[in-house]
């Protein structure tokens, strides 16, 4: 059986910094750097880096948190986003 491997806050930091060079008009508030810490420590570091690249290449627009640790795509939460984000 494949063990599926943690994430730690520097892969949590990697991934951020990868959402904030694909998309250069957002930075990321500091309420959602400790969301994402706080969630992903319990994520497979391989999925979220899938369904990130999944994501940058079908949006616009960054993930949200729900979006990267969702099972299923959620409808409607498009533009939540900028709940987590702030415009340059």
């Amino acid at each position: 059986m494949k063990r599926s491997k943690h994430m730690t806050k520097i892969d949590t930091y990697k991934v951020l910094n990868l959402i904030e060079k694909v998309y250069p008009l957002v930075t990321l508030k500091s309420e959602t750097i400790l969301s994402w810490m706080a969630k992903c420590e319990s994520m497979d570091y391989s999925i979220v880096l899938k369904k990130l690249a999944l994501h940058m290449r079908t949006n616009p627009y960054p993930p949200t948190l729900k979006e990267i640790i969702a099972t299923s795509s959620n409808e409607g939460a498009y533009f939540e986003w900028l709940d987590e984000y702030s415009l340059r």
